[in-house]
């Protein structure tokens, strides 16, 4: 399979090179030769008629089609003077002055940027406008229109779980993004509905591109921050960084310390031979602590080459979770038990490896991104459970849970101009082995070994080509993936699998007047979790337990999407069917009376959804608002108890964004999350939530110390509550977390650079599934 692929690959390389047609490129720059990307250039006829338009990319270089009635090349950008030159097929460096009155009156002002359609994506500048000065790179994102911070990752409405990259590297651990100084970034780029090049998995992208920093010396930042609750969390870090003509080299040391506390009251109701009903309430504790340095270095050969290598061991000091809860269990309206129950979590981590390699070329018009990725980790984990019932025996359970990831891969991305267009194909192959071990002396929860190999070999190609008024591209990417199940060390063959599919996306972008739009379909895909694989019954309480399904299939997800801009005014519209969708439902446990079991499977009707957001994002005076406005409508049925019940209620969502750009340094900011009640998968939101955040900010020394305080969710009103109905089984559940949060934070940056890396890494699906 692997020869094949390279031998496509081949023969697809060797026909654009013999199809070429002739190009015109170009570099610009700025007075310091600093290259400027988003630079217009448009082509045009001797009485200057369009013919074609495109902008230059982040290290400032273009590409036109050449066209016979074309006489000159034209350069604009926002603050610079424009530029007019004859056409040839080498333009050469095109350098931009700055225009004196622009700068005074646009670029140095602060501003709310307006989002603008830029190839696949919703670009949102940051540099000079008023979110450089937001934070962090978290403060950022949640400005964003259509961007919603969840608990454990950024989400784009309608769409579910975002990526993220930072100048083209995947961001593996949210807390770097806190880490990154809003004035650091350049642009931000959100892509609904991600191409070919992109895992199968992934829904959403979000790209950072940092602002590049130029001249050799000596950098480093500091950031320290103590968040108050009623358990603090502590965040410190130092990141150095040193360049030497074509060398870069960088390093950090954080310490992260973390604490959560959360009241969840649970109410759980089993139709099996008799009627059980469990009444909880659970306090859950917990804290977690790691020491995460980074190493690494990049080698600038030259314009057209680069090189480096990035290393990330991570070595937890504390991870341990505490849970004291009360239940109350009837079996058919009469009291069988009350339980106290007192649960002890300690994890004893190996230090995680993580290392990307990566090459970055340009050989002629051909270019080259190459990745290897590998990564080692074990985690391992004790639990004790000490049961005290009022009428049946006490229980003392010890358990042992560990888990061996490895991962091994490599990805290729080859990018050449073809019939006046973009052609791109690549390869990636991964390797993954994981080993689940769950180990009890209790006999009514067996102990379990799983083991899991799986070897992904993915081949994928994009096509793009320009037109007068815009742009239309093509892609399909094939998955060929050959899964591997051992229970007990003894391989399952009816739960082992071998997948071939294609998935392919298509999209529009056209620019008609004053209005942008972007017309998109995909077709993409959920793998389970190994976690939601494995058959190991993990022990919850006497009633209950939980395990995964080896026999789960992947989701299928159909996409199509329209995104419009228009000044001020965003609008998205996406409506996705999807078809296996995975869900978490519950049941009664075989061979055991009145108990029961919490597991995974496939949804047995096809889930389709409607999703539109609507942002407004004007200017007025020193203030600059974000009002963005969304819902989503899905059309399912799920059984319980012999009949259908419709989940069908619109859910909606708000977020109202004020940034006010004060005098003497001073920035504000006042935000407002609402989510209303509605219907989510299999799920209803019984309540709706709000959260208002406040946010005060000063900086010092011409913006080298910048000092912060932050308030979030001010009236404790992010809780959520909700129900979920399976067959015979009911649980309707209320969280209330420790959410009210006092931050204050230093900030500090000594001749500030970010490290030039451009690795974009490889097995990223395999990364998260683990």
């Amino acid at each position: 399979m692997i020869k094949r692929i390279i031998l496509l690959l081949s023969v697809v390389l060797l026909f654009s090179a013999s199809a070429v047609a002739q190009k015109i490129n170009g570099k610009v720059t700025d007075e310091q030769h600093n290259p400027l990307a988003y630079v217009n250039v448009i082509l045009q006829t001797a009485d200057s008629a369009f013919l074609s338009g495109t902008t230059t990319d982040a290290d400032g270089f273009f590409e036109l089609p050449f066209h016979e009635m074309a006489k000159y090349i034209s350069f604009s950008f926002i603050g610079y003077n424009s530029v007019v030159k004859k056409v040839k097929n080498d333009i050469g460096i095109v350098m931009l002055e700055p225009d004196a009155q622009l700068l005074g009156e646009v670029v140095v002002k602060d501003y709310l940027p307006k989002t603008q359609i830029k190839g696949d994506a919703l670009l949102t500048p940051v540099e000079n406008s008023v979110l450089a000065k937001a934070g962090s790179a978290n403060d950022v994102l949640n400005q964003l229109p259509g961007v919603v911070k969840s608990e454990e990752a950024f989400e784009v409405f309608g769409k579910g779980a975002a990526i993220i990259y930072i100048n083209g590297r995947l961001v593996r651990d949210n807390a770097e993004l806190e880490q990154l100084n809003s004035n650091e970034i350049k642009h931000v780029e959100v892509v609904r509905n991600p191409g070919a090049r992109y895992d199968a998995t992934v829904k959403a992208v979000i790209r950072i591109q940092t602002v590049k920093k130029v001249g050799d010396g000596f950098a480093f930042n500091l950031r320290s921050s103590v968040v108050l609750s009623q358990k603090n969390d502590y965040i410190n870090q130092l990141n150095i960084n040193y360049r030497y003509r074509g060398f870069d080299f960088f390093a950090s040391l954080a310490y992260l310390d973390y604490s959560y506390i959360q009241d969840t009251d649970i109410k759980q109701t089993l139709y099996s031979k008799n009627l059980l009903e469990l009444s909880q309430n659970a306090d859950f504790t917990g804290r977690s602590s790691a020491l995460r340095p980074t190493l690494g270095f990049n080698y600038q050969i030259n314009d057209n080459h680069s090189l480096g290598v990035r290393y990330v061991p991570n070595k937890p000091l504390q991870n341990s979770s505490n849970n004291d809860s009360y239940s109350i269990a009837l079996v058919d309206k009469i009291v069988d038990d009350t339980t106290h129950t007192i649960s002890k979590d300690l994890a004893n981590d190996d230090i995680n490896h993580q290392a990307n390699i990566y090459y970055y070329g340009r050989v002629g018009n051909l270019n080259i991104d190459f990745n290897t990725d590998i990564l080692h980790s074990a985690t391992n984990k004790k639990t004790h459970y000490d049961e005290a019932s009022r009428l049946h025996e006490n229980r003392v359970i010890e358990t042992q849970n560990s888990a061996q990831n490895r991962l091994y891969a490599s990805k290729l991305v080859l990018s050449y101009p073809l019939f006046k267009g973009n052609l791109s194909v690549g390869a990636e192959y991964s390797y993954t082995k994981r080993r689940d071990e769950y180990l009890s002396e209790a006999g009514f929860i067996p102990s379990n070994i799983s083991l899991f190999k799986e070897n992904d070999i993915t081949a994928f190609a994009e096509y793009g080509y320009p037109l007068p008024f815009g742009n239309v591209s093509a892609g399909l990417r094939y998955e060929h993936i050959i899964y591997d199940y051992y229970e007990n060390d003894v391989r399952v063959d009816e739960q082992c699998r071998k997948y071939d599919n294609f998935y392919p996306n298509a999209s529009f972008a056209a620019i008609l007047g004053k209005v942008q739009l972007m017309l998109s379909y995909s077709v993409k895909t959920n793998r389970p979790s190994y976690y939601q694989l494995s058959n190991a019954g993990m022990y919850i309480d006497r009633y209950s337990i939980s395990k995964g399904t080896p026999s789960l299939q992947p989701e299928i997800h159909h996409d199509i999407s329209l995104a419009t801009v228009w000044k001020f005014l965003q609008f998205s519209l996406s409506y996705q069917h999807v078809r296996d969708a995975i869900v978490h439902l519950g049941t009664s446990q075989e061979n055991i009376d009145n108990a029961m079991v919490i597991y995974y499977t496939n949804f047995a009707e096809d889930m389709p959804k409607l999703s539109a957001v609507l942002s407004v994002a004007p200017t007025v005076c020193f203030w600059n608002p974000v009002l963005t406005a969304g819902v989503e409508k899905q059309w399912v049925q799920i059984e319980y108890l012999g009949e259908k019940i419709n989940l069908n209620k619109p859910l909606p969502y708000v977020k109202f964004v004020n940034n006010f750009n004060l005098s003497k340094g001073f920035m504000a900011n006042i935000d407002y999350t609402f989510v209303g009640k509605g219907h989510t998968v299999i799920y209803e939101l019984l309540k709706p939530t709000h959260c208002i955040d406040f946010r005060i900010s000063k900086s010092f020394l011409k913006d080298a110390l910048n000092l912060e305080f932050k308030a979030n969710d001010i009236l404790k009103g992010s809780g959520e509550e909700i129900i979920m109905y399976s067959n015979t089984y009911k649980i309707n559940q209320a969280n209330r977390r420790d959410s009210r949060e006092f931050i204050f934070t230093l900030r500090y940056n000594f001749n500030s650079a970010k490290s030039k890396y451009k690795g974009t890494g490889a097995g990223e699906a395999q990364k998260s599934r683990m």
